[in-house]
């Protein structure tokens, strides 16, 4: 039973547990909302009768979007469990406050609005909370396979919660019926924890995958600026916008004559109940069995004629006999296709349309344009209803109006989101992660065919990308032709593809890229082999007796990424003593060592592929290897294993050249649970300077608030290189996301601090330049010798180098108060050699930077970046530079080793990192004082 639920859902091992609890906080939530909104409708509509109806709508829609813009601004500071069961504690609560309330006999006018107001908003907030949550533990792969059940789920509470509603509401009282809401929303804050509890270190690794990607998508123009200038989004804005007015309509109508036909609020309640659940059967089965379908052969635009059509029948029927059956017509029309057909097909019209803008731009339409369609809609109802005194049939004629306009969009849209996709592919700009792209519509299949006709590798791989889950029949063409195409990338995944597809024999094929000169494709080929083998085990043993040593790796890699995806292949391979045996038996064949480490490089990546931690074994030694190429390797499997075993390992070489690049990826994969180990190292000033000045780099890529808050907290750290390092790992947090918080005071408070460092340096700059300018001005008077006069210049050149820095961290840190782009670019403006940019920085910075920060920091710009004394001196400066470093060069040819070890000092702390090579000659020197010396002057010289 089992294996067949597996089968069916397709649930992969270990992701049980986490979907069935899923699907229950689905089920509830909904189960409650489907309790509730039957209990809302009757109570008011017994209350003021249909009358009211139009002024409730007005003020749903200026309540949701007040409440929508609070919801937004706190919900970035409260980590995504904690949000969700804060809400779910207050609506627990404001639901015991409202029975008491009702038990008591309380039926205000102002009560009964508020809770109409409040279930309406209750629905939306829950609603996205568990979307939100389902995109949060589950990645996009996941998410196609799996939100099919959890949707299942939600719908499935629908019913339950409409039914329950018909059956117990003539039984319990309408009122009463509010206590099963507590209790389903009670059962979810303990599914809520459980789920958090089982997927939270997945939850940091997905969500510091996405918010890399959220860091390269943020658009900074108005998003009504942004609808207007693109037909696409200005059409797809129009059809959502007119399609919550004609609802809001429809509603008004269905919600009249059923007050009318059913005047008692018990028998009123249990008629919504039955409808909410009969119309959540029509949806989910016109979601199992015909969305999909209607998609594919009619498209995107044409599927969604369905709703206003359908509504459109049902409006002409209220205008005929405004009767209870009319009524249910329309509500069944609008209750079956618009969370079926309508809701897929809008969900794709959002494809095309660039990730960047569709993050500003779609949240917009959801909140903004809904809501004030539903306010729009309103006010149509009063004036119609109230100021003209029209009937509940003459609302038909609007509708059937506005669906006129609703259908005029979608035909103008049609064009429109075709040319969108066209461009869309050939600019590669839709999202790859977008849950939507399971899909096989027929405008937009043809577009993908056409690319896989053609030429371009580049556009090839992206579209084989997009459907590496859709399974179409109408491929199996172009995969067959595409097995053949030059580039191993494209092969590579087409015979990833081909295993989906049965009817798809490329064995021939597959066999002759065995001895592709190309790794991926032949490990790849040899997977496809096995798998449609009779007995895929048997298959892959013969490769691995095979000769040829690149058919040997290419088995072991091809059976590390079926080990990670098949529990039966687990029983028949013991994936660990094969490796072991492979590489002992290709180290002894390798004829010489670039083949020996071509055989570890990708070992490497075959463990990393396969997770198996009895493996981390030989990660451990290939880490320890003397080949920078096979520690490269093994560290990049380390980040996608992704284990903490290894976090010491990683931190031992966060300062290793040739290694740190690829040590900071891998640290990144951790997210939040490696910032706790980092602080350590950044705080500890006993800690190797190289790694401490490499961690604010990996705090930046992880871009969490904790990572701001560690950082903030350091800014005032006594090592300038240090700090530096610092101020440009929040500059890069604050431009890649945005969502994160600076403090400005701690902000404020450090620039202060490095104006005063700056007015000192300053002061000492200004003092030895005159000295020198009274030398230089007195040239009879011996008043400084000719050695003093270089050290002092060499020192006026380290100072204005210094105010350089300074106030470079000056503008850096004013960038985590302003826009980053604004601060960059009139620094650049002040320290350019052109007056007239000088000016135009100065005047941008007095009209935008706060009082007290424009009274310090003005006169400082104004009186200009000092320079050298003039050419001649700047040339002296740097020639007694030279000269010192020539000097310092002599000394280290020293015989004594204490001479050479305080002239080893010297160099690390003037920092003339062009004597790095002279330092590395002396590790050879012999002496151990003098070698451990070097070491560090160069660790400190390399950071």
């Amino acid at each position: 039973m089992e294996k067949l639920f597996r089968k069916l859902f397709d649930i992969r091992e270990g992701e049980a547990t986490v979907a069935t609890l899923m699907f229950f906080y689905g089920f509830l939530i909904i189960a409650s909302l489907s309790v509730l909104k039957p209990v809302r409708n009757s109570l008011f509509l017994v209350r003021f009768g249909n009358k009211k109806l139009p002024f409730v709508y007005v003020l749903v829609a200026l309540f949701s979007a007040l409440v929508a813009v609070v919801y937004l601004r706190y919900s970035k500071k409260v980590r995504l469990n904690r949000l969700i069961q804060i809400t779910l504690f207050i609506a627990v609560a404001t639901l015991l406050a409202f029975w008491s309330l009702l038990y008591s006999g309380y039926e205000s006018a102002w009560f009964l609005y508020a809770f109409y107001i409040w279930v309406a908003i209750f629905g939306v907030i829950t609603g996205t909370q568990f979307w939100l949550l389902a995109n949060e533990i589950y990645n996009a792969r996941e998410a196609k396979r799996l939100f099919g059940l959890i949707g299942a789920g939600a719908i499935s509470g629908g019913i339950f919660g409409g039914y329950l509603t018909s059956y117990l509401a003539p039984r319990f009282s309408t009122a009463n019926m509010i206590f099963f809401c507590v209790g389903f929303l009670m059962l979810c804050q303990i599914f809520v924890w459980s789920i958090w509890k089982k997927t939270k270190h997945i939850t940091y690794t997905q969500k510091t995958a996405r918010q890399k990607q959220v860091s390269q998508a943020r658009a900074q123009e108005n998003p009504v600026k942004l609808i207007f200038s693109s037909r696409h989004l200005a059409y797809l804005a129009g059809i959502i916008g007119v399609g919550v007015i004609v609802a809001n309509l429809a509603d008004y109508q269905f919600l009249t004559i059923a007050s009318q036909a059913k005047p008692e609020a018990d028998s009123l309640t249990a008629f919504f109940g039955l409808w909410m659940s009969n119309l959540n059967i029509l949806s989910l089965i016109i979601q199992l069995f015909f969305t999909g379908r209607i998609i594919k052969h009619l498209g995107v635009t044409t599927s969604l004629l369905f709703l206003p059509f359908a509504l459109m029948i049902g409006a002409a029927a209220v205008l005929i006999s405004p009767i209870l059956w009319s009524a249910i017509l329309i509500k069944m029309g609008d209750g079956g296709f618009k969370h079926s057909i309508n809701k897929a097909s809008t969900e794709l019209l959002a494809i095309p349309i660039p990730t960047e803008i569709k993050n500003r731009t779609k949240s917009f339409i959801d909140v903004f344009v809904k809501n004030a369609a539903k306010g729009v809609g309103g006010v149509l109802l009063i004036t119609l209803i109230i100021g003209l005194g029209l009937s509940v049939q003459h609302v038909s004629l609007i509708i059937i109006a506005l669906i006129v306009v609703w259908a005029f969009l979608i035909f103008r849209m049609k064009d429109e989101y075709v040319n969108s996709f066209r461009m869309a592919i050939e600019k590669r700009s839709i999202n790859l992660e977008d849950q939507s792209l399971n899909l096989d519509d027929a405008a937009v299949f043809k577009s993908f065919i056409k690319v896989l006709d053609g030429k371009s590798e580049r556009q090839i791989l992206y579209v084989l990308d997009m459907l590496e889950d859709v399974k179409n029949k109408d491929l199996l063409p172009y995969l067959e032709k595409l097995i053949k195409f030059p580039s191993n990338e494209v092969k590579s995944s087409v015979l990833k593809m081909a295993l989906e597809y049965e009817d798809l024999d490329l064995s021939s094929e597959a066999q002759n890229l065995v001895y592709s000169d190309n790794l991926t494709v032949q490990a790849q080929a040899i997977r496809y082999i096995c798998k449609t083998s009779d007995d895929s085990a048997s298959t892959l043993r013969e490769f691995l007796k095979q000769d040829n040593y690149r058919i040997q790796l290419a088995a072991t890699i091809s059976a590390a990424l079926e080990w990670k995806e098949n529990k039966d292949f687990r029983r028949d391979i013991d994936l660990k003593e094969l490796i072991k045996n492979m590489l002992d038996e290709l180290q002894e064949k390798a004829a010489n060592e670039n083949e020996r480490r071509f055989i570890k490089i990708n070992t490497a990546k075959a463990i990393g592929q396969a997770k198996n931690p009895d493996l981390y074994l030989f990660l451990h030694d290939f880490v320890n290897d003397e080949s920078t190429d096979v520690k490269q390797a093994a560290i990049t499997s380390i980040g996608r294993a992704s284990d903490k075993e290894f976090i010491p390992v990683l931190i031992a070489h966060l300062n290793t050249r040739h290694l740190r690049k690829h040590v900071r990826e891998a640290l990144v994969v951790f997210g939040e649970d490696i910032i706790t180990k980092l602080t350590e190292i950044l705080e500890n000033p006993n800690e190797d300077r190289g790694r401490r000045m490499a961690i604010p780099k990996v705090m930046a890529m992880i871009g969490s608030q904790k990572s701001v808050n560690t950082l903030m907290r350091n800014l005032n750290i006594m090592d300038l290189l240090l700090r530096y390092e610092i101020i440009k790992a929040l500059n890069k947090l604050r431009v890649k996301f945005p969502i994160l918080k600076f403090d400005p005071h701690v902000t404020q408070s450090r620039v202060l601090d490095e104006i005063a460092l700056y007015k000192s340096t300053l002061h000492a700059w200004l003092k030895q330049n005159e000295l020198l300018l009274t030398a230089q001005q007195k040239p009879g008077k011996k008043t400084l010798s000719d050695q003093d006069k270089k050290a002092r210049l060499l020192l006026v050149f380290a100072l204005e180098e210094k105010l350089d820095k300074n106030l470079e961290r000056i503008f850096r840190l004013l960038g985590m108060k302003y826009s980053p782009k604004d601060m960059i670019d009139a620094y650049l403006g002040l320290m350019s050699q052109t007056a007239k940019l000088k000016a135009i920085a100065i005047e941008f910075l007095d009209n935008i930077l706060e009082t007290q920060l424009k009274r310090i920091l003005i006169p400082i710009v104004e009186a200009g970046r000092p320079e050298l004394m003039s050419e001649s001196r700047s040339r002296q400066a740097k020639r007694a530079k030279t000269d010192a470093l020539e000097s310092i060069q002599f000394l280290l040819l020293s015989h004594d080793n204490w001479l050479k070890v305080c002239t080893i000092y010297l160099i690390a702390v003037l920092d003339y990192r062009e004597l790095f090579d002279s330092i590395q000659e002396l590790i050879h020197s012999g002496d151990p004082i003098v070698i451990e010396t070097a070491q560090l002057c160069l660790r400190r010289l390399s950071s």
